[in-house]
């Protein structure tokens, strides 16, 4: 009934396997989370990034087109302008 004590492994290898049981635990209940926060965030970054190229569009078409037009009603005006002095008397 007298047994020599047990030797515990508490050497290096013992700490090191034990860290490593620590890292896996934390890659494994982390990486899960990660993952779907990374492609969460890469969805909402596409879609926001989608609606801005969307809204950048018609913003920059709508200005085209008030500029098109607002050359458009500057040469009509013109154009009208010295026919409308003559009816009035005022042209030579």
């Amino acid at each position: 009934m007298n047994h020599p004590p047990r030797k515990l492994n508490t050497g290096p290898k013992a700490g090191l396997a034990t860290v490593g049981l620590g890292v896996l635990a934390v890659v494994c209940c982390a990486g899960a989370s990660l993952i779907v926060g990374a492609l969460g965030s890469i969805a909402v970054g596409g879609v926001l990034g989608v609606g801005v190229g969307a809204l950048t569009a018609v913003v920059v078409s709508a200005l085209i087109v008030g500029w098109i037009r607002h050359r458009h009603a500057c040469a009509v005006s013109r154009a009208q302008a010295p026919a409308a002095a003559q009816r009035r008397g005022n042209g030579s």
